[in-house]
């Protein structure tokens, strides 16, 4: 095996070496299923969205079929009839409870078992001998999920925020698909493009970020199945807004974080300039902060350990608990190349006004600036990128390592040997960067 080097310029020359040096087998990257982890509980549907008649969709590379069983509730088979690859989804339901194969009829419960076929009369032999595969479903708030996986199901309330199993408050939702791979979609968050690729959105210029500097908060991985990467009380808040400093929680040491300072533009002496490019974002900055400290002033939407704060949370969510609500974004994958975005925005109003007044503003408001300004922002910048090209991190990607760790330790991936979990060169360069500034991630292994 060539010997690796580490990556020092990243001019052209210097990355065609490094490609050609780099073992790829070492590359965490590689053992993250491009089609989506399987064992997992997934958002699927709206429960109003399902009807009289079979509703498709296509969730981790698996084709499934949505329809009302006997008892009301949502059911889920593989969309594919087992008879002759009929589409389950172009079907009827004739009979309450049941799914017909357009093709040929052949009939089926919610648990996959075949009642009838019905060109063959009730004499078929069919039924009775056949059982299609079925997925188990729970709907929870008007929401359907889904249990992907082969194995039995894990209990759904390591995958699903708490705010699902409560009464109290009101969810909202919104949905787009981007045509890019979940990896890529879901790494879209807790790194340094914020700044940049938001600068001239909605929110950003509402309440002001400045540039994230070379340190990023520490990233802590709570149960195996959350890897935060912002700030939670007692911390200081995101885009740039101030926040009382008292005791941490949720996971900080108890101790208040020292105030990032507040840098809204930077001379970059190799440049010969300042970004960005105009001094009018500090005015605006200035006139503006009182909404980030009148938000940050109230507790958090969500103070438990494992969904409260800034995060992300396997399978695929990403999670910014913002005071006065809790955004989530849930990255669903359809294939190898496209993902479902399903946001999920939770408030704990429970005042029928007060639910009346935060509806009209998601649907006026919200919607719009974090949906289709601000996501369409995200997804310019991260449809055309590649996820197989070797890498330059920087040391704001240390949460992002951790992340792509805590992936490898998801439910059906087993056990990867020690040397393909080694770090990386690319690990091995952002590590670096890390020493350099003094904010070595405890969670490097």
């Amino acid at each position: 095996m060539v010997a690796e080097k580490e990556p020092k310029v990243a001019t052209e020359s210097k990355a065609v070496q490094w490609s050609l040096t780099t073992s790829q087998s070492r590359d965490v990257r590689r053992f993250i299923p491009e089609a989506g982890l399987t064992e997992y509980w997934y958002p699927a549907i709206e429960d109003r969205k399902v009807g009289k008649k079979p509703v498709g969709m296509m969730i981790c590379g698996e084709q499934l079929v949505f329809f009302r069983g006997k008892d009301k509730q949502v059911k889920a088979l593989a969309n594919v009839c087992p008879h002759r690859g009929g589409s389950l989804m172009h079907g009827d339901c004739h009979f309450e409870g049941t799914i017909s194969c357009p093709y040929h009829g052949w009939t089926f419960d919610g648990d996959g078992n075949v009642l009838a076929v019905l060109p063959e009369g009730p004499d078929s032999q069919v039924p009775g001998k056949v059982k299609h595969r079925s997925y188990a479903t729970r709907t929870l708030r008007g929401m359907v999920f889904v249990w992907m996986g082969e194995e039995e199901a894990a209990p759904i309330e390591e995958d699903v925020p708490p705010e699902f199993f409560k009464d109290e408050g009101q969810l909202l939702y919104a949905w787009e698909v981007w045509k890019i791979n979940w990896r890529a979609a879901v790494e879209n968050a807790g790194d340094a493009h914020v700044p940049y690729v938001h600068r001239d959105a909605a929110l950003v210029m509402l309440n002001p970020m400045s540039l994230t500097g070379t340190r990023n908060p520490k990233t802590n991985i709570i149960n195996n199945r959350t890897a935060t990467f912002g700030f939670r009380r007692g911390q200081a808040p995101p885009m740039g807004a101030s926040a009382p400093q008292t005791n941490g929680s949720n996971g900080s040491n108890g101790a208040a974080a020292p105030q990032r300072p507040m840098t809204y533009r930077s001379h970059f002496p190799a440049l010969g300039a300042h970004w960005p490019l105009h001094s009018y974002r500090s005015l605006w900055s200035w006139a503006s902060r009182w909404a980030g400290k009148r938000r940050y002033s109230k507790p958090p939407t969500d103070d438990s350990e494992e969904w409260g704060g800034m995060l992300h949370h396997l399978p695929g969510y990403v999670r910014l608990d913002y005071h006065t609500h809790v955004y989530s974004r849930i990255n669903i994958p359809i294939d190898a190349r496209n993902t479902r975005q399903i946001y999920v925005h939770f408030t704990k109003h429970s005042n029928p006004i007060a639910k009346l007044y935060e509806r009209f503003i998601f649907h006026t408001w919200h919607r719009w600036a974090m949906y289709s300004d601000f996501s369409v922002q995200d997804f310019r910048a991260a449809g055309p990128q590649r996820y197989d090209t070797p890498e330059y991190l920087s040391s704001t990607d240390a949460h992002l390592i951790i992340w792509r760790r805590l992936l490898l330790k998801a439910r059906g991936l087993g056990t990867l040997q020690n040397d393909e979990r080694s770090a990386t060169n690319a690990e091995n360069f952002s590590h670096r960067r890390q020493e350099d500034v003094g904010n070595i991630p405890e969670q490097w292994d």
